[in-house]
This record gives structure tokens, C-alpha cells and sequence, in this order.
């Protein structure tokens, strides 16, 4: 019967909040700019026009700053290139270097004291999009911004890990590692982590990086005049409204098959609908569409197809700094299981995401042996209310007359629960089943235009359901020097922010074992061993891994589904059009 009334609780939500969704045949897209030029749909043969939710702060692969990239996985892949790529099953491939370092070989040398060296050779005749040669020199200088403490990836792997950068000529590049790093063979920044070591141009921010910091970071080449060494480059940035590129003839691995890409920043997935039912836009990437919406396209439009990956990590997370955190019952490990106990997950998942996601047990998705091995150690939380109202006793909490939570000392237990503006539905299907349990629960959304800053994300006072990196990429920000605070000018150094700010000695001292763990029985007890003390401080509720779905055009040919680790449009030189 709790069940039944979750999802019909779930299900009333939602049927108001899809009330407006657009009829078959109409088109309401609109932007900042005007009404999207209805010609384009007519160059759809030169032209891919797609959508996505956020506007990204930057394109580059790798961040500086707070230029945090949410999700924008399909902008940074198409102007980046890095040393390798990985494919749509994780396997890493050449990309900028002609071959891979092996271990163990003369390109791979680990030497008894943990320390090691990795040489990789570019291919010949690589240029950046304004035609001037990539060099060795580039990723020399690249090390250096990134390693820069003030620009925020110097305290995260691989950066890190690296002692030096060397370039004995213009297409060898000699790292020297200061412990052992796995995914030295293979470095990359495209997938849903930002793992590698992208190449910078010396040439343009070699001067900025002179005059200081704050000019290499409100420098435009992150912005409106980047230069990358993707499949395409460049041509347009209207804020607000859309990005405009052209395949680059000299791309690494051959020229684009598709001519032109227009990326649209479309906020209302119901737009997004709306005009791809009227064929002005014909992919829906990097959220552009909801789960919910991307069913409703795939049914209202039979020539539509998707495909799709799980690369994040979905849970409610605590605030963990305790000049922020209120109410203080919250900081009591008690008070956070009875919590967990009284989610529904399977209920909203099957209501408010069609069943499409994978339900988490821990921040390593179940689908390889790495996974398994660390959801087989930790607690399972399904919906159970008694065990809630136990825990809850034993913090000191019953029901008062009004059926909410409330002690003697502390009062009633009332919790804020935070999401980023267009998660509502989510937030409000967690709520509801808490109110319902007996606990008070106000929502908040973040407005849009906050959702990227990290100071206003990280100031949370009881709970936020975050979307991160998971896994690999999840556990890196999990460390003491990422955690953004006012001291470091709210700066992370992982590749997504741990905004609730949850560290601990402990925790350094396992992901440091996780990230120089070289032999594959050793990296899955690592990861074990990472889950079983997230387990014990749980300072998160696990809830799911989003499977992110793209909804394309029929007429568009080449997309696939990918592991967790890469990049959906990992093959867009290769996409075609009809």
C-alpha cells in the first residue's frame, strides 16, 4: 500500500507538470536570439542542428577556474582532441599519438620506487583549428597551466601525479610520474571524466598565463575564441542563444563527414520537442530532453531513434560543512540512514524515469567486476519504514500529534532539499515520500543561471540531490584538496565539484591507493575498500546512475550507446546525414 501511494503521489506530480507538453506537428522553439531560422531545417544535409539544456562556460576538455562544464559532454568532444579516445566499449585508441604507451615496455616504465615514465609520439603534420602546428611543446605548456594551484586542477590526477613534462623534440612527449597512475597509457578528457592531459596552445595563452591567473582565466580562447584540435572548430558563440562550427579538414583522424554543427541552448526540454517534431532540430544531447520527454518523443515520433549511456552519479547528498549545515540533527548518522530508508527508489524510478536508470548502491555503477565487487560491500537501503522510525527513535526523534518528527531538544526536524532548476520532479518525488514518512521537507531549486557556480552550489544548508561523476572520476573529488571553500577561492580540482564537502584523512589515504593501484585484484579491493567507508560515514543517499538518452533524427546515421567511460559522440567525425 506504501508503494501504491508513492507512485500515485508521484504520478499526480507529473501529470501537471506534463500538462503543457507540445502537440505533434507544432514548434515553439525560440531562443534568446529569435525564432530558430526555418531554412536550416532545409540545409539539414550540410548542417546537424541540435540541442542541448545548459549552455556550457567553456568547450575546452579540461576546465580552469570555475568554468564548469555541466554535462557538456557532445560541445567539448567535437573542438577537443587528446592523446587517445576511448570507444564506445571503453577501449582506449590512438588519437593524437600514433601509438599507445604499453607497460612495462621502453614507452612504460615503472622503476622500484613507484615511480614512472611514459613516452608517447604525435602523429605527423598535426595543426590547432588556426592552422598552426600542434607540437610536443603544447602539452609542456599545458602541464604548466593546469599545474598552476590558482587555476584549480593542480591538487587532481593526473596533474597531480605528474613531476615533469618534456618534449626532446617537437613530436615526443616524456612524462615523469611520481607514483603509479593506471591511466597513464591511455590519457583522455572527453568521456564523463576529465582524466587526461589536453594539449594547450602556447602560442595564444602563453602571454595571458605571464600577466597572471586571472588572465589566463577570463582570457576569450575559453570562450568565443577557442582553438582546439577536434573535428570541428569554432565559428560562432552568441550567448544566450547558440554555438555555430565547421568540420576541420585536418582533424586527426580524417575530416567530418558532416559539414556543419549548430548547437542550440535550449532550456524547456518541451521546446526541444516541439522542434525537433517540426525537423528544425535533429539531435537532442547533453540533456537537451528528460527521460520522460525522450519517451514521449520516441512515441509521438516513429522515424526518431535514441541512444544512450549511464556516465553519472545521481544521490541526496549531506552538507558536510558544519558552518553551513542545518538543521544539526542531520550531521547524526542516524538521522541520514532513517532517510535513506524512507526513499522509494524503485517507485520513482519507475514513474519518473520510465524504469531507464540503474539504481545505485554506491558511486560504482553494477555493470563491471569493479562495481560488483563494491555494491556486494555495502548496505542496501530499499524502502523500509520501519526501520526508519527505529533509527529515528534512537536519535531521539517521535511522531507528535501532527504525524512529524520532533524531539525533545532539537524540536520538529525540519530539512531543506535542494536540486538544480529542471530536477523538480525528482525533488519533489524524494520529498514527498519523506513527508509522508513523517519528516518536514521544504524544496528549493536553483535557479538556471546559479547552476554553475560553485559557491552558491556548495552553500547549501541541509540536503542537495547532486548529479556527478561516478566511479573512477566520482571518487577523485572525494579528496581534501577538491573540496571547494573560501580559502581556495571555491575552486575544486576534480573533474565535476563535490559541493556538499565531504572529506576525511581516511578517504585521501584511499583514493590515493585507488588511483596507483596497477594491477586490476588490487584497484577492485580498492574500490571496495572506498565503498565500505563511504558506507560508514555515508554522507550521501545513493539513488541512481541517470542514464543520459540522446533522441536523434532518422536521417542522422553513426551515433551507438557507450560504456560508462566514454564520450557518446566519441565517432562524430564519422556521423552522417542523409
Amino acid at each position: 500500500m506504501r508503494r501504491n501511494f508513492a507512485l500515485l503521489v508521484i504520478a499526480v506530480y507529473l501529470g501537471t507538470a506534463c500538462a503543457t507538453a507540445p502537440k505533434p506537428g507544432s514548434s515553439t522553439l525560440t531562443n534568446p536570439g529569435g525564432t530558430v531560422d526555418p531554412t536550416e531545417a532545409a540545409q539539414s544535409g550540410r548542417t546537424l542542428v541540435t540541442s542541448v539544456r545548459v549552455e556550457p562556460k567553456t568547450v575546452a576538455a579540461r576546465v580552469v577556474g570555475q568554468n564548469l562544464s555541466i554535462g557538456s559532454f557532445f560541445t567539448r568532444r567535437i573542438f577537443n582532441a587528446d592523446l587517445a579516445l576511448l570507444d564506445d566499449q571503453g577501449e582506449p585508441v590512438p588519437y593524437l599519438a600514433e601509438a599507445l604507451p604499453r607497460l612495462n615496455t621502453s614507452d612504460w616504465k615503472v622503476s622500484s620506487d613507484g615511480t614512472m615514465e611514459t613516452t608517447y609520439h604525435l602523429k605527423p603534420n598535426l595543426s590547432w583549428h588556426n592552422g598552426s602546428p600542434l607540437t610536443a611543446d603544447d602539452f609542456v605548456f599545458s602541464w604548466r597551466v593546469y599545474g598552476t594551484p590558482e587555476l584549480g586542477s593542480a591538487a587532481s590526477p593526473p596533474i597531480s601525479l605528474i613531476d615533469e613534462v618534456q618534449a626532446p623534440d617537437p613530436r615526443t612527449i616524456v612524462i615523469r610520474w611520481t607514483r603509479p597512475y593506471l591511466a597513464a597509457g591511455a590519457l583522455q578528457s572527453l568521456g564523463p571524466g576529465a582524466t587526461g592531459l589536453p594539449p594547450l596552445p602556447r602560442a595564444i595563452l602563453g602571454p595571458a598565463l605571464e600577466s597572471g591567473a586571472d588572465a589566463l582565466l577570463n582570457n576569450p580562447y575559453w570562450t568565443t575564441e577557442f582553438v582546439g584540435l577536434g573535428p570541428y572548430r569554432l565559428d560562432e558563440w552568441e550567448p544566450g542563444a547558440f554555438l555555430e562550427a565547421s568540420a576541420f579538414d585536418r582533424h586527426a583522424l580524417g575530416p567530418p563527414k558532416i559539414s556543419r554543427i549548430k548547437i542550440m541552448f535550449v532550456g524547456d526540454g518541451n521546446t526541444t520537442i516541439a522542434g525537433m517534431l517540426a525537423g528544425d532540430i535533429l539531435l537532442a544531447a547533453d540533456s537537451g530532453v528528460n527521460e520522460q520527454q525522450a519517451a514521449e518523443l520516441l512515441r509521438q515520433w516513429p522515424g526518431a531513434k535514441s541512444f544512450s549511456q549511464a556516465a553519472l552519479w545521481q544521490a541526496v547528498h549531506f552538507q558536510s560543512r558544519p558552518e553551513f549545515a542545518s538543521p544539526p540533527a542531520l550531521q547524526d548518522l542516524r538521522v541520514r540512514r532513517a532517510l535513506a530508508y524512507a526513499v522509494d527508489k524503485a517507485a520513482i524510478n519507475d514513474v519518473v524515469f520510465e524504469g531507464w536508470f540503474l539504481i545505485s548502491d554506491s558511486m560504482f555503477p553494477p555493470t563491471g567486476e569493479v562495481g560488483k565487487a563494491a555494491n556486494a560491500a555495502v548496505t542496501k537501503y530499499s524502502l523500509d519504514l520501519k526501520q526508519s522510525a527505529q533509527l529515528m527513535g534512537e536519535a531521539g526523534f517521535t511522531k507528535g500529534a501532527d504525524g512529524v518528527y520532533a524531539s525533545p531538544s532539537a524540536g520538529r526536524l525540519s530539512a531543506e532539499l535542494m536540486i538544480s532548476a529542471g530536477g523538480q520532479t525528482l525533488m519533489t518525488a524524494v520529498a514527498s515520500g519523506w513527508r509522508q514518512a513523517g519528516y518536514e521537507i521544504e524544496e528549493s531549486a536553483t535557479p538556471a543561471a546559479l547552476a554553475q557556480d560553485v559557491q552558491t552550489r556548495s552553500s547549501f544548508p541541509g540536503m542537495q540531490i547532486i548529479t556527478s561523476a561516478l566511479g573512477e572520476s566520482g571518487i577523485i573529488n572525494m579528496t581534501t584538496n577538491n573540496i571547494p571553500r573560501p580559502e581556495n577561492n571555491w575552486r575544486s580540482g576534480g573533474s565535476s565539484v563535490s559541493y556538499a564537502g565531504y572529506a576525511t584523512p581516511e578517504m585521501d589515504r584511499l583514493v590515493a591507493a585507488y588511483a596507483t593501484a596497477l594491477a586490476p585484484q588490487d584497484r577492485i579491493q580498492a574500490a571496495v575498500n572506498i565503498a565500505k567507508q563511504v558506507d560508514h560515514d555515508f554522507p550521501a543517499i545513493p539513488l541512481f546512475f541517470p542514464t543520459t538518452v540522446w533522441v536523434y533524427a532518422s536521417k542522422l546515421s553513426g551515433p551507438k550507446s557507450t560504456t560508462t567511460e566514454s564520450n557518446l559522440a566519441w565517432n562524430v567525425q564519422d556521423w552522417e546525414l542523409q
